[in-house]
């Protein structure tokens, strides 16, 4: 066996559940090579869908099977590739590497965006050799898994949701569109939640009302305000909603009841009141009715 010699470091996120047969051969090709070994994790600030496990939970994961025969250390993301070689090879020098280095990591994630002053070397594996996520059939100790969902949504960020609602007003803003869920009583300005795929607030509302109201023509947006729903499915949760009211007057067409809505009616303006809304609605109310006033002023100041 040759001589193991000089320093390699190894470069990736390893956003996986376990250690598989693969991640093991690649790891021993390069403990097979070098005197010292190194682990840089890629961590990102803001968990998701491609970066589920924090720093902590993945450096465990290999103390684990490895002990001390790898350090572990962490290597944030940066906006800029170029910036984040920089910090790498600094973070690099910091952990005082021996002789050589050659830097290991995948050919698209980190070999073509690397710009620094190593070698590297690329660490290929088939992507079908890589399970996904755990099967519930495969769980071996259904307490640990549990205590690690519970971790997992106690450790993450708190996330708000935007929404977007519209008033929809006819016969020069004297009568507004409201919208009736069949599960309540009262009413709601129409709207939603925004879309990942949608472009703008602007789009998600013409979005939003040909879903719940039917296809009609408005003239054009006017924003409102913002503010924070007090949504009941959010007591207690660490998320919350903040919708986007916006204003716009009926053109051509008659709103019909969609989607989730079971009802729609226009209502007179002058005879609203927040009793006609549900709850978390009331606040968009008092926004409207702050419009609705600084448009009268406009209009006597004229």
């Amino acid at each position: 066996m040759p001589k193991k010699s000089g320093t390699g470091i190894i470069i990736g996120r390893f956003q996986v559940f376990e250690l598989n047969k693969v991640h093991t051969r690649l790891i021993s090709s390069v403990l097979q090579k070098h005197a010292k070994v190194v682990l840089f994790l890629g961590s990102n600030p803001a968990p998701g869908l491609h970066n589920p496990l924090d720093y902590e939970l993945r450096r465990l994961l290999f103390e684990e099977k490895y002990n001390d025969k790898i350090r572990i250390e962490e290597m944030p993301d940066l906006p800029d590739d170029r910036i984040w070689s920089q910090e790498l090879d600094r973070r690099i020098l910091e952990v005082r590497p021996e002789g050589n280095v050659t830097l290991y990591g995948t050919q698209d994630n980190f070999i073509d965006r690397y710009s620094g002053n190593y070698a590297t070397v690329a660490l290929e594996a088939n992507e079908d050799d890589f399970p996904e996520e755990p099967e519930l059939s495969a769980i071996g100790n259904l307490k640990d898994f549990l205590a690690g969902m519970i971790y997992a949504n106690i450790r993450r960020f708190p996330t708000v949701y935007p929404t977007v609602d519209i008033a929809v007003f006819r016969r020069e803003y004297t009568q507004v569109l409201l919208a009736r869920k069949s599960n309540e009583t009262r009413y709601r300005f129409p709207g939603g939640f925004t879309d990942p795929g949608d472009p703008s607030y602007e789009d998600a509302v013409l979005r939003e009302l040909g879903e719940e109201c039917g296809e009609f023509t408005i003239d054009e947006l006017t924003y409102l305000g913002s503010t924070k729903i007090d949504d009941w499915r959010y007591y207690d949760a660490f998320d919350s909603i903040m919708t986007h009211l916006y204003a716009c007057t009926l053109i051509e067409g008659k709103p019909s009841p969609s989607d989730d809505i079971a009802e729609v009616q226009w209502f007179d303006v002058e005879r609203l009141t927040e009793d006609v809304f549900v709850s978390e609605h009331r606040p968009l109310f008092a926004i409207l009715m702050e419009y609705l006033q600084e448009m009268g002023e406009e209009e006597d100041d004229d």
